[in-house]
């Protein structure tokens, strides 16, 4: 059975790590399936490391990882 790999953040954001095929991969295997094997990183993710310079922060409005400021 063939394996994906997903590295998770400390942020709670999750990226592709890589993906191990199986010898019968092709030849009646189609691929991974749901069950992701977790690898857990203890660092942020590059999109939350630029998010400081970026130049209109509330541009986004409903991405669940950005902290929520009260606008007065």
């Amino acid at each position: 059975m063939c394996l994906q790999s997903d590295w998770v953040f400390i942020c709670g954001h999750r990226a592709f790590a890589k993906f191990d095929n199986c010898p019968s991969f092709g030849k009646g295997c189609f691929g991974a399936n749901g069950n992701h094997q977790d690898v857990y990183v203890q660092d942020i993710c590059n999109d939350c490391k630029l998010r400081p310079l970026d130049p209109n922060p509330q541009a986004v409005s409903n991405d669940p990882y950005r902290k929520k400021r009260k606008l007065r």
